[in-house]
């Protein structure tokens, strides 16, 4: 879709949601005002629609999730709202927190193996969409037959039914700012570069799940895909894949490349992976270049993240500013400590290998600084 076009469409869904809103005000009101107070009426239905959306968000993501067991995925994580669930080893840690600008959930799949994982993809794409069709279509048809249904049963079914279209259509339309399920389904079935490269990204994952460290699995996969604009998200994501390659090679001068590449991408790189991008960054000036004050030009960008995340790769990172740039052995102690942690909880093999080999890299350079 053109941009004009995404914005008239977005226009008309965004008018249709408020009408829905206003129908389930009016519908409630006119149905159980003999037995509730208006006031009652309306503050119940405002935290029923409010209740049922997130469930509604959750329902969602569950489609992902129930679409990507079937087709062979293992479950990384689950974010809804301010929920947040993320698997380390064989449990689950689950904490409170803000979602990235812009996004409202996100389930995070891991394939398993590469066979046939383009038309897998796409299925566990589908799993969503579809997800959010059956709860729309419940949601519809409690408002349909609202006068047989009791009041809880209106305020958390049919008060979801403004968001539920909203997120149903969101989703299912092509939208390219920011990308939707719909947009990498069709993208998928044309075959198209960013599609195409997002294939490619999950093959690199799912050998990174049978225990290949970043520099063992196949160039190809880093450097074969189709070419893409510099600000397409998949562009983004394959060029800090191939850092993490070049790293773990041992490659420096390409890592310096590959690093100076994504400072440029800066104001392209999508909100949900920033801080992420932005500590390997920061890595590469600390332990590979060693450029202290490029380093500490960098940092404020980054220091909520790594103050905040419970991430490996961020904790490896802060491990590593510590160090090299502000020479505390106590502050970097720490950090070692933590990632040491979460990498014996961490799911996917290859990035534990790869993380465990950059730790012991840093150990040695305490150790050499403490001799």
């Amino acid at each position: 879709m053109r941009r004009r076009t995404e914005k008239a469409v977005f226009a008309v869904c965004a008018a249709f949601t408020l009408a829905e809103a206003a129908l389930i005000v009016y519908v409630g009101y006119a149905t159980y005002y003999r037995e509730y107070h208006a006031a009652l009426l309306i503050a119940a239905m405002l935290l029923g629609a409010l209740l049922s959306s997130a469930l509604c968000c959750l329902f969602h993501e569950l489609g992902h999730i129930v679409f990507g067991k079937l087709c062979g995925f293992r479950f990384h994580a689950l974010h809804v709202w301010f929920f947040h669930m993320v698997r380390s080893g064989e449990k689950l840690r689950v904490w409170l927190g803000r979602m990235p600008e812009g996004e409202a959930g996100a389930a995070e799949m891991v394939p398993v193996s590469a066979e046939k994982i383009h038309a897998r993809f796409a299925l566990v794409t589908a799993g969503g969409p579809v997800f959010s069709l059956i709860w729309l279509v419940g949601a519809l048809l409690a408002l349909i037959f609202a006068p047989e249904a009791p009041f809880a049963v209106y305020v958390l079914t049919a008060a979801s039914l403004p968001y539920a279209f909203y997120l149903f259509a969101c989703n299912v339309l092509p939208f390219s700012d920011p990308p939707t399920d719909g947009t990498l389904l069709v993208g998928l079935l044309r075959g198209d570069a960013s599609a195409q490269t997002a294939v490619n990204l999950l093959t690199i994952e799912s050998h990174l799940m049978q225990g290949e460290a970043p520099s063992q699995i196949d160039e190809a996969l880093y450097y074969g895909a189709p070419q893409l604009p510099e600000d397409d998200a998949n562009f983004i994501l394959l060029t800090d894949y191939r850092l993490a390659r070049a790293i773990d090679a041992g490659d420096a001068e390409k890592a310096f490349a590959l690093s100076d590449r994504l400072k440029g991408l800066t104001e392209y790189v999508p909100a949900y992976c920033r801080g992420e991008i932005a500590a390997d960054v920061l890595f590469v000036e600390c332990a590979l270049r060693q450029d202290a004050d490029e380093a500490r030009r960098l940092y404020p960008a980054v220091e909520k993240y790594l103050e905040n995340a419970r991430e490996l790769s961020a904790q490896r990172t802060a491990a590593a500013y510590a160090l090299f740039v502000n020479a505390d052995r106590t502050d970097c102690l720490r950090h070692l400590s933590a990632a040491q942690e979460l990498a014996d909880g961490c799911p996917v093999p290859g990035v534990v290998r790869y993380e465990r080999k950059l730790l012991g890299c840093i150990k040695e350079e305490l150790e050499h600084a403490r001799g």
